[in-house]
């Protein structure tokens, strides 16, 4: 009698839902998606599979624990040397998964701030870490930094100082596929004495002219005290794990007061060995990369999008409109996943695409087609 009352609960929860649109369904593994956040095409790189098979036959499928306890294999120190020099960051720390680095670094970082500043458009991982650490936070307009000055001049006034203050952002935004203006955002923080982290889960391996993100973008140099950076090698890195690149002395704090590294089990050896052959890939040449924002700014010409180095392509009409182009999409094979709330606010529904180097030409033209003609007759496409 008890375990249909919350069946039945279960039922209702589902149908309201439904009503919402928030009811979430798998795809199905038969489509192509155009939504793989494998960039450069490199899970299926024959030099990263050697390497995997190669450790999978040494060291065996999995860690044996977590890094604090039997799990910190020596191809784990390997790999933070390799992503903080491909950074040009002073030092890194790997974690099992980008969410857990995003989660742990700003759980550890909530007991050095008297506040968080976030952007509105911030991944649900930045989100969740922000309310885990239970530091104040507050959500400032998107890319809006002029914002978050008067916000810090009006404490500034009322507390006779400024806070100790970490603005959260990311260096390439999921869903919108634009970037924040950090020249004005590192200025910021160099005046008003802040920190600032900057995911760069989508940014590593897509832009700047090697690959290596949001501060190669920009032409900014490294600042160690200031500066903090969170990815994962899960998606143009074509593996699995995060890393956080910091100071020195940060990552003893990442060691000593991040939760989800201290009580994750480990990556093991054969995803870092993986993981270390991508890097090391990029770092040998920049031609994939420049191959791949090539094929971007092809598409986005074609299309009628704004051009540009960022692979996501956000396209924004009526629900109804939407739902057709997936149907149409469908008839050859590809999936264009539809983005609802709260992933997107209400009436921002978009279908998200990633252009990667795996796209065939038959795809990008079906891609042309079904969408060129309808971009170009709207204004609300970013």
């Amino acid at each position: 009698m008890g375990e249909q009352r919350y069946l039945e609960a279960n039922d209702q929860l589902l149908s309201e839902l439904d009503k919402i649109g928030q009811r979430k369904q798998l795809p199905s593994r038969g489509d192509i998606s155009l939504a793989s956040n494998d960039y450069l095409s490199l899970t299926h790189n024959p030099r990263l599979i050697a390497a995997a098979r190669e450790e999978l036959s040494r060291s065996g499928t999995g860690s044996g624990g977590s890094r604090l306890l039997a799990g910190n294999h020596p191809l784990n120190r390997e790999l933070e040397t390799a992503i903080a020099a491909f950074k040009r960051g002073p030092s890194a720390l790997v974690f099992s998964t980008g969410y857990q680095a995003n989660v742990s670094t700003l759980c550890a970082f909530g007991n050095l701030v008297d506040l968080f500043y976030s952007d509105e458009l911030n991944h649900a991982s930045l989100i969740d870490g922000l309310r885990l650490s239970r530091t104040e936070t507050i959500i400032f307009p998107h890319n809006d930094i002029a914002w978050i000055e008067r916000d810090l001049e009006r404490r500034s006034a009322e507390n006779n100082g400024p806070p100790r203050f970490m603005v959260v952002t990311e260096s390439l935004f999921s869903m919108e596929g634009d970037q924040p203006p950090l020249p004005d955002l590192i200025s910021l923080i160099n005046q008003k004495d802040g920190l600032l982290l900057i995911d760069e889960a989508h940014a590593t391996g897509t832009i700047g002219q090697s690959g290596r993100g949001g501060l190669e973008s920009w032409g900014i140099e490294w600042d160690p005290d200031r500066l903090i950076l969170t990815g994962t090698f899960s998606k143009a890195l074509g593996g699995l794990g995060g890393f956080a690149v910091c100071h020195p002395d940060y990552r003893e704090l990442l060691i000593s007061k991040g939760r989800a590294f201290i009580y994750s089990t480990s990556l093991p050896p054969s995803v870092l060995a993986s993981n270390i052959e991508a890097i090391r890939i990029l770092e040998e040449s920049s031609g994939i990369v420049q191959l791949l924002q090539a094929r971007v700014r092809s598409i986005r010409s074609a299309i009628g999008l704004p051009l540009g180095d960022s692979p996501i392509l956000p396209i924004l009409a009526p629900e109804g409109r939407l739902l057709k182009f997936q149907e149409t999409l469908l008839e050859s094979g590809l999936w264009a996943p539809l983005i609802r709330p709260p992933t997107v606010p209400p009436g921002a529904e978009r279908i998200r695409l990633s252009v990667t180097m795996g796209w065939e030409e038959s795809w990008i033209q079906r891609v042309i087609s079904v969408f060129g003609q309808e971009i170009r007759s709207s204004k609300n496409v970013p």
